[in-house]
Formats: C-alpha cells, structure tokens, sequence
C-alpha cells in the first residue's frame, strides 16, 4: 500500500529554522534566544533530549519535560533556560505545519495498483495513488492529487475533485436506498439517475458510504471532512468547511449549511436543513430544520427512574 505521506528519516532541524518558517506563516510571537537542534516530534509524556513537542495552554505542568525545543501559546510564562521556547498564536497549527514541513514527505507521483480495476472510460488526474483492490466506474472523473486507499468501490458517473483523500473500504456512489410500493403491493426502486460530486480538499474516512441521488446530485463542499462509518444517503448537500467526526447518519435530500459541525453519532432525518454554522452534540437526532448559528445538544444517559422523571418535566 502506498501513502499520501511518509516520515522522512535522518530529519534535524534547528530552532532558527523553525522560528523562521512560523514568520512566514505569520504565526511567530517571539522566543527566549535558545537555540538547539532536534530530531524528532513527541508528546510531552514522550519527549526526549532531541525532539520538539508543544503545549495548548499556560497551566501545563512541564517537570518532566525532555523536549529541547517547545512550542507554546504566546501567554506562557517562560521558566525554562535550557530549552528553546517559541511563542506562537496557535500552538497546535504550529506543530501541524512544522510536522508537515521539516517532517513529512508528500507524494508526487502517480501510483496505480496492478489490482485495481479501473473502467477505461474513467479519467484519472496527476499525481494521484490509488490503492490495492480499488474499483473505479466508468465516466468517473478523478481529479489531481487525489489518494484512494484500498478496497474502495466508486460506482459510475461519480466526480472526486482535486486533493481528496478517501479512506478504505468505502463504497460511492451506489443506488440509494428509496423504494415505492407498484400496482400488486410490491417494492420496486426508484430509479437513481444522479451523481455524486465531492468537491476539492475533502477527506473521507474508512468505512462510509455515500449514495447516488435519485434526480439531482450528492454533493460534499470544499475542504469538508468526514470521519469513519459514516452514511450519507440520495440528494444529500453537504456545505464547505463542515466536520463529520464519525458514524454520523444523513437521511435523504437533507441539507447541510458551510462551517456545520455534525457529532459522532448524530442522526438527520430526511429533508431536513442544517443551517450555516450550526452545531449539532454527540447522539443527537435532528428531526426539523436547525437555524443557522444554532447548537443542539441530546441528553445524557440517565437511571430509568430518573430519565422517566426528567422526561415528565419536559412534556409538562
């Protein structure tokens, strides 16, 4: 199986260098002069004479630091005279983009699996890693810089645009699940004679399914992420910019705003709009439409006698 990125090996990288690269990505506030050269990236509980780490706030008990170079928020109080210190905005996109930068190698090159099965009728981009076992349909559009990781179905007539991630054992754009009783009493599917769109920059956890819509398109919007076991059914619209973290479930033609947070586990029932910035809790089931700038919570697990009790309160 080939990666998006790998580690590289033999990595040092000077403080300096650090300090002058979060200038760039305008994200330095300042440090304590110390310079130092390190190897590695560990958590503080893992740290050692030669790795960075960082911390995400000012109440961090570091006794037991080993890191020589520490990223932190720009409000922490430096006691620390052996280490380098750096001050940042954001600590944890600190450490994101220096991983990124000093410490991971990206692919750049093609790489089709001899198992893989791709319709000739398909068009695949640059630069694009499609794994063992993966199935491609035909008219399919994949676009550049697009990773598939293996055992990943995508059915016919789908579009994957440019830096998309699809996780294994994913199925895409398959018949939803719609039916209607005919003349005898009898289910007969409604016919599926959409696509599924999925815009640039998303990413989609292992184990989803994504269904084709039945007379318009499954849309997932830019820089969307979707975690695993996640099912999202015909004509759903999913906006830019929202998180999915897992086992989320959206019924048909619901519709979900920009910048929406959806909770591992909740549900959307069908038809249903989520609006703009919106955030929906952990086992929520969303029956009506939610406004935008709106957070819905679920309750938490209760003893029956309570649940009973508190559930009284609510109908009162």
């Amino acid at each position: 199986m080939v990666y998006r990125s790998t580690l590289k090996s033999n990595v040092q990288v000077s403080s300096s260098q650090i300090i002058d690269f979060l200038k760039q990505k305008k994200l330095y506030h300042s440090d304590n002069g110390i310079e130092n050269i390190s190897t590695n990236i560990a958590s503080l509980n893992d740290s050692n004479s030669s790795s960075i780490s960082w911390v995400s706030n000012t109440f961090v008990d570091l006794k037991d630091l080993n890191s020589n170079i520490l990223i932190v928020p720009k409000e922490f109080s430096n006691n620390l005279q052996d280490r380098s210190v750096i001050f940042t905005h954001n600590p944890k996109l600190a450490i994101v983009l220096i991983i990124n930068n000093f410490f991971m190698d990206f692919s750049t090159k093609t790489y089709i699996h001899p198992s893989a099965q791709i319709d000739e009728s398909a068009k695949i981009g640059n630069n694009c890693i499609i794994n063992e076992n993966v199935v491609i349909g035909a008219n399919s559009v994949i676009g550049d810089n697009v990773t598939i990781y293996p055992n990943v179905t995508i059915f016919n007539d789908t579009i994957i645009s440019n830096n998309c991630v699809i996780n294994a054992n994913c199925s895409i754009g398959q018949e939803g699940f719609g039916y209607i009783k005919d003349l005898e009493e009898e289910y007969i599917q409604f016919p599926h004679l959409g696509r599924v769109i999925i815009k640039e920059n998303v990413e989609i956890g292992a184990n989803c399914s994504i269904d084709r819509g039945a007379l318009s398109d499954t849309i997932i919007g830019h820089s969307t992420k979707i975690g695993n076991h996640c099912i999202i059914t015909h004509n759903v619209q999913i906006g830019t910019n929202c998180l999915l973290p897992g086992k989320v479930g959206i019924s048909g033609s619901a519709t979900i705003g920009n910048n929406v947070y959806l909770g591992a586990d909740c549900g959307i029932s069908n038809c249903v709009t989520i609006g703009d910035n919106a955030i929906i809790g952990e086992f929520a089931f969303i029956r009506k439409d939610v406004p935008a700038n709106k957070m819905m919570v679920s309750l938490s697990a209760f003893e029956k006698r309570d649940y009973v009790k508190v559930m009284k309160r609510l109908k009162s």
